[in-house]
């Protein structure tokens, strides 16, 4: 693994200090993970990215996503800036025999061409990873521009189940969204959203409990904030940056994109 340095704040709590909050809900995401590598699979083959590939996904957390496309055929690389995720995710690897398919690294993203050395055929990050976390444009551009430094020509990068600003603003214009609850089994999440239109920045705090038979144990809190954008604006951030969009979809099924109604699965080349 290579070591890892501090980025911004909230990062730094949201996935370290207070990451084994999150930590849980990702593990109750699993089995959905399995899933989302099956269909992930699908769309790599179909983008020319085949079997076998070499893949990085950025902002892995504990492999649920990476590591089962592994079994699907890939050979991957699964980086986060949490050491103890990525622990996790190269355990996850070993339990279900492909643990020399995958490759941990530990670090900041806006690194990544400092912190790996090979090539990919391909780049992934799934479900409004990274892209907005640092709050401007600029960030964003610098990121990708480093992510196409460590592409194969003709390399494809992936951003997939990416929350759109549209979407957003249509459901706060149809009724304010002022909590939001999520059950993963013996796990409580209420998300407490709060969007300002004119900077576009999402804000939410999760306060997480566990569930204890018919009360509530509280287990902690943890807020974010990221910058989320329009698929127009995201195309235009990815061109700065050297990518041409692809394909454009409304989930990991394929579905037709529909602006306002269904988030980002974008594929660049």
């Amino acid at each position: 693994m290579v070591s890892m340095e501090s980025t911004g704040d909230w990062i730094t709590e949201f996935f370290i200090d207070k990451g084994w909050l999150f930590g849980e809900v990702l593990r109750a995401h699993r089995e959905r993970g399995v899933e989302e590598a099956r269909l992930i699979a699908e769309l790599l083959e179909k983008h020319g990215v085949l079997r076998g590939s070499n893949v990085i996904e950025l902002g892995c957390g504990n492999g649920r996503v990476g590591v089962p496309l592994a079994k699907e055929g890939y050979r991957v690389a699964c980086l986060d800036i949490s050491k103890e995720y990525v622990r996790e995710a190269l355990k996850y690897a070993q339990s279900i025999g492909v643990g020399d398919r995958v490759k941990g690294v530990v670090g900041d993203a806006w690194k990544v061409d400092e912190l790996v050395e090979e090539k990919y055929n391909a780049v992934l990050m799934v479900w409004t990873t990274l892209i907005g976390y640092r709050g401007s444009p600029e960030s964003d551009i610098e990121l990708l521009s480093r992510i196409r430094r460590i592409t194969v020509s003709g390399g494809k990068l992936f951003i997939l189940r990416h929350v759109d600003r549209d979407v957003v603003v249509a459901r706060n214009a149809q009724c304010r969204i002022d909590i939001v609850t999520s059950d993963f089994r013996d796990l409580l999440v209420i998300e407490r959203p709060r969007f300002d239109p004119v900077t576009s920045i999402l804000e939410n705090i999760w306060t997480y409990y566990r569930k204890r038979g018919d009360e509530l144990e509280f287990l902690g809190k943890a807020s974010f904030k990221i910058r989320i954008y329009t698929v127009t604006e995201l195309v235009d951030i990815a061109l700065r940056a050297g990518w041409r969009l692809e394909a454009l979809y409304g989930s990991l099924n394929q579905d037709p994109f529909i602006p306002g109604r269904t988030n980002v699965n974008a594929v660049f080349t």
